[in-house]
């Protein structure tokens, strides 16, 4: 792969890592650890491609990529459900995960299903969200990666470097919106316990 490729998995490594520490400092881990998945995926793009070793490091990207994508998204809509007010037991989450992942590495389809399937259910609870004039905007952003993966990764219509770079500098700007989902849907939680 030509060394340029790198630098879209650079921008998700740094999103990543910024909105890893910004959420946990927030103390809302389970969005920062389901962000730490997306920001490991681009770190082992960044060794496949900086390296040489295509070849070798190909399938650890896309089982990474693929597998823990769907299970950094459970673990990021869980946060957005917990700071939205469901009570979600830890062991809840976690099982949900193992499916996820199970789902995703019994193939593409259902691991694209699945993918869909919590990407709704994140805009959907963020566009319900009481609190911030930007809801509306956030749940959108939150829901573009559906279109990024369905229309713009390996797209026909693009050249193969367009594809690869637009394809993860989207999923870059979507790591900064899921951090500023998740920031406003927590001052949305904390206005309503001190209105209450």
């Amino acid at each position: 792969m030509p060394l340029h490729y790198v630098l879209s998995e650079i921008a998700i490594c740094i999103a990543a890592i910024w909105g890893a520490h910004r959420l946990w400092r927030n103390r809302q881990a389970l969005g920062s650890v389901g962000v730490m998945f997306y920001g490991l995926a681009a770190l082992i793009g960044v060794i496949r491609i900086a390296s040489g070793a295509d070849e070798v490091f190909a399938p650890a990207h896309r089982l990474v990529s693929q597998a823990g994508g769907v299970v950094g998204l459970v673990l990021i809509v869980s946060e957005i459900a917990r700071l939205r007010g469901l009570k979600l037991p830890l062991w809840a989450v976690l099982i949900s995960a193992g499916f996820a992942m199970l789902a995703t590495l019994q193939g593409a389809a259902w691991g694209g299903l699945v993918f869909l399937c919590l990407l709704a259910t994140g805009a959907i609870l963020l566009a319900m969200h009481g609190g911030g004039k930007r809801k509306t905007f956030v749940a959108i952003w939150f829901a573009v990666m559906a279109p990024n993966i369905l229309f713009v990764r390996q797209s026909p219509a693009l050249d193969p470097a367009a594809s690869w770079h637009a394809y993860h500098f989207i999923i870059a700007v979507w790591l900064i919106a899921v951090i500023a989902g998740l920031k406003q849907t927590q001052t949305g939680s904390l206005s309503r316990a001190l209105s209450a």
